[in-house]
């Protein structure tokens, strides 16, 4: 999996839950574990910022917050509740606890490879070891963006794929905004999540869409890829 520099990595330091967000997986949260009791898993949970608002509202709750980037671990809070672990949204295969909660909050779309059908493997074999994480009452969060394209699905995604992974196009594609420049970026449209979750063995238990992303695309680079919106998708997911 290619992995961002520290450099990009900074941009993406900070919490994009904000409060209405947050509100919305609390409300999945008190409908599934009502007692407040569970523990909980931030697969690229970064600076621990999401981790923390949660355990804060649940004074029972324990999470570990994963991460391959030890910058942005080394400026969580500290918290008697919360561990720590580096490593690959890749490698989840090597934890060997189950939990009732995990969170994968504009993560899969990181996950890239050497090729388009390279990120979608890692995209579909993440949520798949997620799940096998999971408890009898599991569930997994999941926030994304959902790129609508005015073109068929998935040229608009494939399409920003090739540009911002491409390595030569690089300084192009930061010009254009692409914070992800020369390692690339995998979105995908509302269908093409569904069947990535769908074939992981995981099921939508709940999906919405609670507002629009909020950084357009310039118009020109909308036209070139095909794309007409974004939206922040959520999706509450479980075991087959």
């Amino acid at each position: 999996m290619r992995k961002l520099s520290n450099e990009q990595v900074e941009a993406f330091d900070r919490e994009y839950v904000d409060a209405r967000r947050l509100d919305r997986v609390c409300a999945k949260i008190d409908d599934d574990f009502p007692d407040g009791d569970f523990t909980l898993l931030d697969v690229g949970g970064g600076n621990g910022r999401f981790a923390d608002q949660l355990l804060a509202r649940y004074p029972k709750s324990r999470a570990t917050v994963w991460d391959n980037s030890e910058l942005l671990l080394e400026r969580n809070a500290k918290n008697d509740r919360k561990q720590l672990r580096l490593g690959s949204a890749t490698c989840l295969e090597s934890i060997s606890e189950s939990f009732d909660l995990i969170s994968l909050h504009w993560l899969l779309h990181h996950l890239v490879g050497d090729s388009y059908g390279e990120t979608r493997a890692n995209q579909l074999s993440t949520l798949s070891s997620a799940r096998q994480l999971l408890s009898d009452r599991g569930r997994i969060s999941v926030y994304e963006n959902d790129y609508l394209g005015w073109i068929p699905d998935p040229w608009p995604t494939w399409l920003i794929y090739r540009t911002t992974a491409s390595r030569p196009l690089a300084r192009i594609s930061r010009a254009l905004g692409a914070n992800t420049a020369g390692v690339g970026v995998g979105f995908n449209s509302f269908d093409g999540w569904r069947r990535i979750i769908q074939n992981s063995g995981l099921e939508i238990v709940d999906h919405a869409e609670p507002d629009a992303w909020e950084r357009k695309l310039p118009w020109h680079v909308r036209l070139v890829v095909g794309l007409k919106d974004i939206r922040v998708g959520h999706y509450w997911l479980r075991a087959k």
